[in-house]
């Protein structure tokens, strides 16, 4: 019985292996303003500011570096900013982030009692918490001559299972290990693309005279270009991948593994994509 039962869940894990597939994108923008940079980030560059997006990772995570090029404060509203697919717009804004970790410390050291004496002591001691902290009402201060990082949410439950097979065409693809394999490719333009998305982003300066606000708006658009299937080849055998290039990202589909329950959803576009926070405790 015990021999059925392994042969069974070998097989099991070899069906899995074999219905897993690895998509990669390759996003573009057809922005009139910015470019990519070295590192294939998505830059918008002027006097007072440099915007940059990175998209590199499973599940494209949406990951904004704002540099402060001028001499006084920038702020970042990230509660009047957002992520918009198909036209609906989820804030960057989340109002709860949580926080947990381990707690351990250790002493040695000598002790004095009348009944024994001097004596040693050695104690350890470790623990753990868990909790959330407020932000601070969903603003990001950059001093002058310096950034903030933020990777405020990604994306998931891509349609790209849904593509017809005779929708890609066959290429060569060598791996990193110098194996040829065969992968599919298709190739997209903005109005074809299975995903199309923008972010805006809200920045100003504070008035000092009489404490209002300067705002101004960046707005960025991005759409799948080309889309690569892959079997299992994993991402350290694309050149894109080792490099951690800014406008790849992945996605692993198991066929039957239960997609349709997404922990931290905060958003539906109207195609079927969600958008998940990146703060939720299952990413910690």
């Amino acid at each position: 019985m015990k021999r059925m039962l392994f042969v069974l869940g070998v097989v099991a894990l070899f069906c899995m292996s074999s219905c897993s597939s690895y998509y990669y994108s390759v996003l573009e923008s057809n922005d009139a303003v910015g470019e990519k940079n070295d590192d294939k980030d998505f830059v918008i560059e002027n006097d007072s500011v440099c915007i940059s997006y990175c998209f590199y990772g499973e599940d494209a995570p949406v990951s904004i570096t704002v540099y402060n090029k001028m001499d006084e404060p920038l702020f970042v509203d990230w509660q009047r900013s957002a992520l918009i697919i198909d036209d609906v717009a989820t804030s960057y804004y989340q109002e709860n982030a949580p926080i947990q970790g381990q707690t351990e410390s250790s002493s040695y050291g000598d002790s004095f009692s009348w009944s024994r004496r001097y004596s040693s002591t050695d104690t350890y001691s470790n623990g753990s918490f868990a909790g959330q902290i407020a932000l601070p009402k969903g603003v990001s201060f950059i001093p002058p001559r310096s950034k903030v990082e933020s990777t405020p949410l990604r994306l998931t439950n891509f349609p790209f299972d849904r593509i017809p097979k005779g929708a890609y065409t066959t290429q060569k693809f060598a791996k990193s290990n110098s194996d040829v394999v065969n992968v599919k490719v298709k190739k997209f333009t903005e109005d074809d693309s299975p995903l199309s998305f923008r972010s805006y982003l809200s920045l100003y300066t504070a008035n000092s005279e009489n404490g209002g606000r300067n705002y101004s708006s960046y707005e960025s658009s991005f759409y799948v270009a080309q889309l690569i299937k892959t079997g299992n080849v994993p991402p350290a055998s694309f050149d894109a991948g080792k490099k951690q290039a800014g406008d790849f990202f992945y996605v692993h589909k198991v066929k039957g593994a239960d997609a349709g329950i997404i922990v931290g959803a905060v958003a539906f576009g109207a195609a079927g994509i969600v958008i998940e926070s990146t703060l939720t405790p299952d990413h910690y």
